[in-house]
Formats: structure tokens, sequence, C-alpha cells
């Protein structure tokens, strides 16, 4: 990640905690654009959950309690967290998330996730990047326990959408609808079984776009 990107993240950051929202907006809009114009990707495996969500326009999102951070233990176990990234030829996470690249990566347009973001009363923010041990508690510090990562992960470009809800007490959450606008099929990617074609009848149903290219390798 290059240093103009580490800065305007923080600095998203530290708009948003002080409550200047419209300020973090032009910022995060400012780095979208200069990324690549608003497209988000979600690196995942090929199976059947993954297709039954795509089928039904749904995420998924894990409790925050699940991720490292040092905020407050009841506020991450209320807290749920579905994550992005803007970047499409990550290895990181095709390598993490895409199983080795048998998987696939999703990929919404920002335009959608803001809405979708503005329907379910989720935050999306992206996630900041810095190996000093935040000095906040309360509300604050467990924003930036939930939203921050140390710089050796920063190769994986990652975005948050986060949701506090105190009165569930699930494992983990389903919310509808958003729909990927297309799908990049990992270079490894087995296209001899029923989940694969279950998951292109899905996309051909769904009028979704599917990428099959070689260009998605860990190499």
């Amino acid at each position: 990640m290059e240093d103009w990107e580490f800065y305007l993240r923080k600095q998203i950051f530290t708009d948003y905690l002080r409550d200047r929202k419209a300020d973090a907006d032009e910022k995060m809009n400012e780095l979208i654009l200069r990324k690549n114009g608003g497209k988000f990707f979600r690196y995942r495996p090929i199976d059947d959950s993954e297709v039954e969500l795509i089928r039904n326009g749904n995420l998924y999102f894990c409790r925050a309690i699940r991720f490292d951070g040092s905020g407050d233990g009841y506020v991450r176990f209320k807290s749920y967290l579905s994550c992005f990234t803007d970047d499409v030829k990550s290895v990181p996470m095709w390598y993490d998330y895409a199983d080795q690249a048998r998987g696939m990566c999703l990929e919404y347009n920002y335009e959608e996730i803001k809405s979708f973001a503005e329907s379910n009363k989720l935050v999306f923010l992206p996630v900041m990047y810095d190996d000093e041990e935040s000095s906040f508690t309360g509300k604050l510090g467990n924003v930036l326990s939930m939203m921050t990562k140390g710089t050796d992960k920063a190769g994986e470009y990652e975005w948050r959408l986060w949701k506090l809800d105190l009165r569930s007490s699930d494992i983990g959450k389903i919310m509808s609808s958003i729909n990927p606008v297309r799908i990049h099929i990992g270079e490894n990617a087995d296209r001899m079984t029923h989940t694969f074609d279950d998951l292109m009848n899905v996309a051909d149903m769904k009028g979704i776009e599917v990428v099959m290219s070689e260009e998605y390798s860990l190499m």
C-alpha cells in the first residue's frame, strides 16, 4: 500500500471518530475514485452455502469478537462485520479467502453497497492499517478495535461493513438484499462439479456476468 493511501485511510477515521461525517465521506469518495472508481470485491470459496447466498441476494456477517482486537468484549460480541477489498488481484485474498484460487471473487459496485448500508443501518469504511495500539477506550476504542489491522495486512486493501445489534445473540447474521454485478472465477476452480454448475445457473438466472480468466492466478 502506498503512503498516500495509508494517510487517507487514517484521515477518514479521524473525521469519522470526530463525527465529521461529511468530511469522512468526501475523503472516502476520493479514495474510491483514486483506486478503481467504485468496485469492491469479496473473495469466497465455491461451495453450496455461498451459492445459496448469491441466489438469495444475501451477505453473511461474522461476529466482530472472532477478529483480533482489544475493544470491549460485549460490544464486539454484539457487532457484526462483512469484509470487502478494492483489489481484484489481491494474492493474499485469493489465497486465504478463495481457497488458493479454487474459489471466486464477487464484484459489487459502491452505490449498491452504500444503498444496502443505509437501508440496514450499517457503517461502511476502509480498514485503517496501523501498528500503534489505540489509546482510546469506550465507543471510539471499540470502533478502532473492529476497524484497524496491522500494516503487515495492508496488502488486503480491506473495507468493512459493520453493524452493532445489541438485541442479537446470533452467531452470525445474514442480511439482504444485495447482488454482485460480476463473478470472477479463480484459475484453480474445479468447473466439473454440481456446485459449479449450480453457480453458473444462479448467475444466469440473476443476470450476473461471469469472468473466467487465467489472470486470476496466484502466480
